[in-house]
């Protein structure tokens, strides 16, 4: 899991007086989940990003949608795509994910859309495939708006098809998409925040039941899978 008890520890200590006061108090409060905890007991909120570019600097998050996994399998009506009001616009990401300048004008507030996030991560194992470029978004997001970062356990899918091809010695594309076709998953419609949310708790499925078995696995060895 990419965040440490001790990193987690510090990160709660140098924040906490800023986020009690915020929608991200209980966040800060609850445990890190154990490794021993078994896949099937654990719940994960899925989640995935759309953003007018790359540099969370400069741009700004546009859509996020999320759907849970509960009980090893994915809870398809309990699912939200939100769409989120930017400043500056969309610019030339329209070509990616076709979210135009109408779309967005009567979109909620970046900061409802993190509290409406930050609910349903309770409790959680948060899953993004690429985390970085998500997790960067949302923490730069959440900082602006209330003064201090979302704290959640996560799984990075996309890392847990690095270090299975790099352990059989393969190489391969890492895109969602093509990730999926490994496990034999039909093509999703991909640049949407909340198909590629449900395409990626799909592909974590088919990797957990490849690694072990969703009946056995525990999430302990899901997160030595995506970490190490």
């Amino acid at each position: 899991m990419a965040l440490s008890s001790l990193k987690h520890w510090y990160r709660c200590k140098r924040w906490y007086e800023k986020a009690r006061k915020t929608p991200f108090a209980h966040l800060y409060r609850q445990p890190l989940p154990s490794g021993r905890t078994p896949f099937r007991e654990q719940r994960f909120l899925v989640i995935d990003c759309e953003m007018s570019g790359l540099d969370p600097s400069k741009h700004q998050l546009l859509s996020i949608a999320w759907v849970t996994v509960e009980n090893g399998s994915v809870i398809y009506h309990r699912r939200r795509h939100l769409l989120v009001h930017a400043e500056s616009g969309v610019g030339e990401s329209i070509k990616i994910h076709g979210l135009s300048e109408k779309n967005i004008a009567g979109a909620a507030s970046v900061t409802r859309a993190l509290s409406l996030l930050a609910e349903q991560a309770e409790n959680s194992v948060l899953v993004f495939h690429h985390a970085t470029l998500d997790i960067a978004f949302l923490q730069t997001s959440a900082i602006a708006a209330f003064g201090c970062p979302l704290l959640f356990p996560y799984i990075d899918t996309m890392a847990i098809e690095q270090r299975r091809l790099t352990r059989q010695g393969k190489t391969g594309g890492l895109q969602l998409g093509l990730c999926r076709q490994r496990y034999n998953l039909p093509p999703s419609l991909e640049h949407n925040a909340l198909t590629d949310a449900i395409a990626t708790a799909e592909l974590l499925l088919a990797q957990v039941a490849y690694i072990s078995s969703i009946d056995t696995a525990s999430l302990g060895d899901v997160q030595r899978i995506a970490i190490s």
